[in-house]
């Protein structure tokens, strides 16, 4: 990978770093009834939360190994590639601690796009709007790390 291609990803995983912080303004803070709209506003930025991370995750792959064997559970698949040392090819770009937060908001991508007219639980989106105001800025820190480490290489 040339030094500007290199460069381009940084910026990118950059980029969509600073969306997910643009989307945390959007989670509703403080106590409140959990009505339709304030449901539908947290699973609104915790799914676009995981689209910016997946978008990254994806860009990752295609640049380094772009293998993804199961079509059918690629998102999982993707994912996990994420927590792997690829020798030669990239570093992790996340320690395992951040797997089962990175898991549950995938799965919660899941349900919130594929779950039309389904009623979120509210212990479910208050536990994972905790667990994701617990874990942010590991995951960022690890984004910001990686684009760190590409553009040192070569």
């Amino acid at each position: 990978m040339t030094r500007g291609r290199r460069h381009r990803w940084g910026a990118l995983l950059r980029h969509n770093a600073a969306a997910i912080r643009q989307l945390e303004a959007w989670l509703p803070v403080g106590p409140g009834a959990w009505d339709f709209s304030r449901k539908a506003a947290a699973g609104y930025v915790l799914h676009n939360i995981y689209n910016a991370l997946e978008n990254c995750f994806e860009q990752i792959s295609r640049s380094f190994e772009n293998h993804v064997v199961d079509d059918g559970k690629w998102h999982a698949e993707l994912l996990g590639k994420m927590f792997l040392n690829m020798e030669g090819l990239r570093p992790p770009l996340f320690p395992s601690e951040l797997r089962p937060l990175l898991n549950d908001l995938r799965g919660f991508r899941h349900v919130f796009r594929h779950g039309y007219g389904i009623d979120l639980d509210e212990a479910k989106l208050e536990r994972l709007l905790l667990d994701w105001k617990r874990g942010r800025q590991a995951v960022l820190d690890a984004i910001e790390a990686f684009a760190v480490r590409l553009s040192k290489v070569g």
